[in-house]
């Protein structure tokens, strides 16, 4: 596996615990942020496997992943993650603006998005172990 997946798969792990953790303490908008990072992680890895170009732009991460899902190597019920989490300011974290906060999240929200991306990591895990086949 090349270097770029493995970091990002790394990446998406470590922030996915983390979000897991921030969601047990009580603080959803930091656990959403994670989630993001981790979803936007691991969507960078599987355009990599697939061959794409990765730029660190959101947008552009967002539809080469939602590319993905339409063609079918991520499982399509994932095609909205990374839209989801952007809407619920998922890039932000802790108190974006001072005494605001998000309405959709709520803790039993934010544990149903913390499921789909885990699903989506291990989604992304599995078609990177995946071995090409070999050309005759």
């Amino acid at each position: 596996m090349p270097s770029f997946i493995r970091e990002k798969l790394t990446r998406a792990r470590t922030q996915m615990e983390s979000a897991k953790r921030n969601l047990a303490e009580g603080d959803t908008e930091t656990a959403c942020n994670r989630a993001f990072l981790a979803a936007e992680n691991a969507a960078a890895a599987a355009i990599a496997k697939a061959g794409g170009r990765v730029e660190p732009v959101h947008s552009r991460i967002r539809s080469q992943f939602e590319d993905l899902c339409d063609r079918g190597i991520i499982p399509y019920r994932l095609r909205d993650i990374l839209i989801e989490l952007y809407r619920l300011r998922g890039d932000y974290g802790r108190r974006f603006r001072e005494g605001q906060r998000t309405p959709e999240l709520k803790p039993e929200a934010m544990q149903d998005m913390i499921k789909q991306v885990s699903d989506l990591i291990a989604s992304v895990e599995k078609t990177t172990k995946r071995q090409r086949p070999r050309q005759a």
